[in-house]
């Protein structure tokens, strides 16, 4: 409570400004300065890719789209799924996911402690209005989460522009989309498809619908948006051996045809948005609900783990033009019921003989966990503090509590409460408990203001709380988990450039992290690993003619460990290590060729640089360079032809390696050379 009324406190001393200044000039605010990453800040580091992109480029998975902007990778799993990597490794464990805060229109698509490491199938990019990422902490606005990034998927406004279209390919694959609605107040975009996969019983079928409707209440005008999805999925595991990728007779194998993941989740928001005098505010209550339920291959025993969670929240943003600066003030409250259990269905025989001791058949886990989560930010922009020369800053203060219970029996017994051999159970079950983490997020920077080429330098601090699968899904002899936010601090200079002919920015950053969450020789969730991240992010795009450009990006980064430990998995952390699955250097070029005003080309060259799959830096991946082809035909005023070629040389590839100490060598195996084919039809 007195937390609660301190925070209470600062926020009107924040709007305090808001209630006795003197408005002295009138100005039009654009309504996308609170909505989209892009209207923050002019000089961050944002990347987005807009709806007309999105449908040449029919993507069947997050990895094609993403492989465009810089600083990012979305490495490509089985199916649907996937890990990300937002100016970092790619990130593994039960939290890490916990590290990229993932919106949909500006609103977190699940609560603070909940993420999804998969949680790209659960927005509807496929028919999304476009897609925006910032690369680096953007906490100080956006809150938990947004420590190495933040994504957001961004709605269809509402036409007239009525149309169906369909996309075959390899492996049965087909989708089917259509986008319905009227001029003024209602759209209704729907997405199936359905895949047999590249690898044996890989298969998956997913629906997503969004409507919108629009509408006067009062004097506010309003949006409401509802977004379902839903995924049945059979899983591929990796497949083993030095190269294995390489090898015709493995890289189709599915080593876990048992493996499978079903998940489905529902959100409604509603946009309240208002003109004032001298800007504008906008206020959005909103509920989520979600079910997933998944077959845990990649353990011994497989058990299958069953989650979901519910939540409402509100979001209030108000932006204020003064004579001499903008002021952006907010908060935000969320309320949250998520649970978990893990079940295995038969015991385990064909394991080690402690494994097949310590993980025993029948229910391992059973706990729900109720948070809350209060917030109040702050953001000051265009203040001039010379001709061309402007500050920027943003405060953030927020808390966040668990309140956990265990519906079994504490400790690492079995369900019935019997003693496994070799000291007990392998998973272990804490006592009922409340944690509260108090957080403060800040950034502050400086800009230029010139025509044509722009600078900035700005500082930021980030978090993430620790996930509840972290806190409480506990092994072995670790009864608590005492943990602290990660934290990353990060410092960035850059540039922009409007040229004639040449458009693009370029950011140069240093951060470090602490409190870095991981699994120690014990097996133990402990968060004491500090790691350091630099790197350098370009962009360009060169007009070659008045009928083709050139589009690339290039991502540098350097990330090490600044810690020394021993893993669970057997490995062994040094300082001054690579951290694992880091490649050093990401590319993509595109060239867009427009041969007539209805035939357009685009070649792709996508790179990949080679990474250590291990902490030690014993083993590693040599990396790949693929090519991509596209084509699109306005065969007619209503009707669009699309063509698409993925991995033209048929290159044998790995969407991801990694080394474990169990398996050895282990790898997605890329896909093969695949042809598409599409139209649209407007209605």
């Amino acid at each position: 409570m007195q937390l609660k009324f301190k925070l209470l406190t600062i926020g009107l001393l924040l709007h305090g400004p808001l209630l006795l200044s003197e408005i002295e000039e009138e100005i039009v605010v654009l309504e996308k300065k609170i909505l989209n990453l892009s209207g923050w800040s002019e000089n961050v580091s944002i990347s987005s890719i807009n709806s007309s992109e999105l449908n040449k480029l029919e993507a069947q998975h997050p990895k094609q789209i993403f492989r465009r902007m810089p600083g990012v990778w979305i490495s490509r799993g089985s199916g649907q799924e996937h890990l990300t990597a937002m100016r970092s490794p790619v990130l593994t464990g039960p939290g890490a996911c916990g590290s990229f805060l993932i919106l949909e229109d500006g609103i977190p698509i699940r609560p603070s402690g909940f993420c999804n490491v998969n949680g790209l199938f659960e927005t509807a990019f496929e028919i999304s209005g476009g897609i925006e990422t910032i690369t680096g902490p953007a906490s100080a606005r956006y809150g938990a989460n947004a420590m190495h990034g933040v994504i957001n998927v961004i709605s269809k406004p509402i036409t007239n522009n009525n149309n169906i279209s369909t996309n075959i390919g390899p492996n049965g694959y087909k989708n089917f989309k259509t986008s319905l609605g009227n001029q003024s107040d209602w759209s209704l975009s729907t997405f199936a498809a359905s895949n047999n996969g590249f690898r044996e019983q890989s298969g998956y079928d997913q629906q997503k619908l969004k409507m919108r409707f629009d509408f006067q209440l009062q004097s506010w005008k309003a949006s409401l948006n509802m977004t379902l999805t839903n995924l049945n999925q059979e899983t591929a595991g990796y497949i083993t051996g030095l190269n294995s990728y390489k090898d015709s007779n493995l890289n189709r194998k599915n080593l876990n045809p048992e493996a499978f993941r079903d998940a489905n989740s529902q959100r409604l928001s509603l946009s309240l948005k208002r003109d004032e005098e001298n800007g504008i505010s906008i206020l959005s209550p909103y509920i989520r609900k979600n079910d997933m339920q998944f077959l845990q291959h990649f353990l011994p025993g497989t058990p299958v783990e069953e989650n979901s969670h519910s939540s409402f929240g509100l979001l209030f943003k108000r932006l204020i033009k003064f004579e001499n600066y903008a002021l952006t003030t907010g908060l935000q409250i969320e309320m949250a019921e998520a649970e978990l259990t893990e079940t295995q269905a038969n015991t385990l025989t064909t394991s080690s003989a402690f494994n097949n001791a310590t993980r025993p058949q029948g229910k391992h886990y059973d706990y729900e966990v109720d948070s809350e989560v209060y917030a109040l930010f702050i953001g000051l922009e265009d203040l001039y503090i010379s001709d061309d020369l402007l500050l920027y800053s943003d405060l953030r203060a927020e808390s966040i509590k668990y309140d956990y219970n265990n519906k079994m029996n504490s400790g690492n017994t079995r369900e019935d409460g019997t003693t496994c051999g070799f000291g007990g159970c392998y998973y272990n079950r804490p006592d009922d408990r409340s944690d509260t983490y108090n957080e403060l997020s800040a950034r502050a920077g400086i800009a230029t203001d010139y025509d044509v080429v722009n600078y900035f330098f700005q500082t930021s601090l980030g978090f993430r709380p620790p996930q509840i699968n972290e806190a409480y899904r506990l092994q072995k002899k670790q009864n608590v988990s005492d943990l602290d936010s990660e934290k990353l601090t990060m410092i960035e200079i850059g540039t922009t450039f409007n040229l004639e002919n040449l458009n693009g920015s370029l950011s140069v950053y240093k951060s470090k992290k602490r409190n870095s969450i991981f699994r120690d020789s014990e097996n133990f969730v402990i968060d004491n690993g500090k790691t350091n991240h630099k790197g350098v992010e370009l962009t360009l795009d060169i007009n070659i003619s008045e009928r083709s450009n050139l589009i690339s990006n290039f991502t540098y980064g350097d990330h090490k460990y600044d810690f020394n430990s021993d893993t669970s998995m057997q490995e062994k952390i040094r300082i001054g290590n690579e951290i694992d699955t880091a490649p050093k250097l990401m590319a993509n070029l595109i060239l867009n060729t427009s041969v007539t005003d209805n035939l357009s080309f685009a070649f792709e060259l996508e790179r990949m640089d080679s990474y250590f799959t291990d902490a030690a830096n014993l083993h590693e991946y040599e990396g790949h360079t693929l090519f991509h082809f596209r084509s699109d035909l306005s065969y007619s005023e209503r009707l669009k032809l699309y063509l698409r070629v993925d991995n033209l040389t048929d290159k044998d590839y790995a969407e991801r390696a990694d080394f474990n100490a169990y398996g050895g060598d282990r790898y997605f195996p890329g896909l093969p050379r695949e042809t598409y084919v599409g139209f649209e039809y407007s209605l």
